[in-house]
């Protein structure tokens, strides 16, 4: 049996990274990119006004208040270029181009008009309310590196360099099974000894930003037909629950070899989710996760999670722990690595954790109202030593 640092590193060794597409920027974001983002133009690519109001040449000022008659309009979008026409002035719209001669905005607010004239009334700065070329973005910065992912606010940003389409890694399409005769879809009828399926619907919530299509498979029952069928689909990722332990019906690792998947791993001591079952057909992978609910949703973050991070290009894949000490009113046992849901909190600026009340690892509800995982590792003769994880810094790229 494998330690959970020694799962860790089996499960990602085998993972490889996914191949570069190319995809329309307005689905690009919480992509990773593959490539280096540098601006090929400036922007703006010429000077523009910042204001509704009047174009001039600062030299042309020379008291206030001064009058100018009006040498033509221009709005944003025109693309006409007017020659500077010394001692006039050009009525302006905010966008528009600032017409060469002409070095400073004046806006609207600050003069009064007529169609062929207009008065400035109070003092003006050289250079006013003029943007320069590449004052926002210039050409040859470098926006984005690859491997960053893309926020959603970086999306217009793309588009204002003119790009219609990234190159990023693919998510990949995944395949959800839930196993068990005992289970039965939320919506109908519950008869004796019929459980609600809830695995199915945990994982594909948790996997749901990582991901480019998620398949359910609704519930294969405890069959061999039914999981040969459910294991011979082509899928980038097929993830089952239940089905991996020690029962009389727990096929998944003897289907998975007779369907071809290379078994990577098979057990590692940790409570809940010991039965977990890894495995690896050329470029598809298995996982094979325990199936009560607790156990279920704590290897989904654990093993499948930094799995596709690391396949979709995130660089820091793995989850990131931090050192925490166990408050006195938490008290769990257990002869392996315990990863249980619970509260962090802040005491004299180092965090604290709090394993939640319920005790089973089928009992979905520990989850309610928690901050992230609590990791306590046991040894001989020493104390506990704690480590956390934020849920935002698992269910998030």
């Amino acid at each position: 049996m494998k330690t959970y640092a020694e799962a860790v590193d089996i499960i990602s060794e085998a993972v490889q990274q996914s191949k570069r597409i190319k995809i329309p920027i307005e689905k690009s974001a919480d992509y990773i990119l593959a490539q280096d983002i540098i601006s090929p133009i400036d922007v703006a690519p010429y000077r523009n006004s910042a204001m509704d109001g009047f174009a001039v040449a600062y030299s042309d000022i020379k008291s206030i208040p001064c009058s100018l008659p009006i040498h033509a309009v221009t709005y944003a979008g025109d693309s006409d270029k007017y020659s500077y026409k010394p001692n006039s002035a050009i009525k302006i719209m905010t966008g528009a181009p600032v017409p060469e001669g002409y070095d400073t905005v004046i806006q609207v607010e600050h003069t009064t008009f007529t169609d062929s004239e207009v008065t400035f009334q109070k003092e003006i700065k050289e250079n006013q309310n003029v943007r320069l070329p590449g004052e926002d973005i210039k050409n040859g910065d470098a926006i984005l590196r690859s491997g960053e992912k893309i926020n959603p606010l970086y999306v217009g940003i793309l588009a204002s360099i003119g790009m219609s389409e990234v190159e990023v890694y693919k998510k990949p399409n995944v395949l959800v099974i839930s196993t068990g005769n005992e289970l039965v879809e939320p919506g109908n009828n519950l008869k004796f000894g019929q459980l609600y399926n809830s695995n199915s619907y945990t994982v594909r919530s948790m996997l749901s930003k990582f991901c480019d299509s998620i398949t359910v498979d609704s519930i294969v029952l405890d069959e061999r037909e039914s999981v040969i069928s459910a294991l011979s689909q082509d899928y980038d990722i097929i993830i089952t629950s239940g089905g991996v332990s020690a029962g009389d019906k727990d096929f998944i690792p003897e289907i998975a070899e007779l369907c071809g998947w290379e078994k990577k791993l098979h057990k590692a001591a940790i409570k809940p989710g010991k039965p977990i079952f890894f495995a690896k057909r050329n470029n598809q992978y298995l996982f094979g996760l325990p199936g009560n609910p607790l156990s279920t949703a704590v290897t989904c973050a654990c093993f499948v999670i930094p799995a596709i991070k690391k396949m979709i290009g995130v660089k820091k894949h793995l989850l990131p722990t931090t050192s925490a000490s166990l408050s006195k009113d938490s008290i769990m046992k257990s002869g392996r690595i315990l990863i249980w849901p619970g509260k962090i909190f802040i005491e004299n600026s180092k965090p604290v954790a709090l394993f939640a009340d319920k005790k089973s690892s089928a009992a979905l509800s520990a989850l309610l109202q928690t901050d992230g995982l609590i990791f306590q590792y046991t040894f001989e003769d020493k104390p506990p030593v704690i480590e956390i994880t934020y849920w935002y810094e698992i269910l998030h790229i």
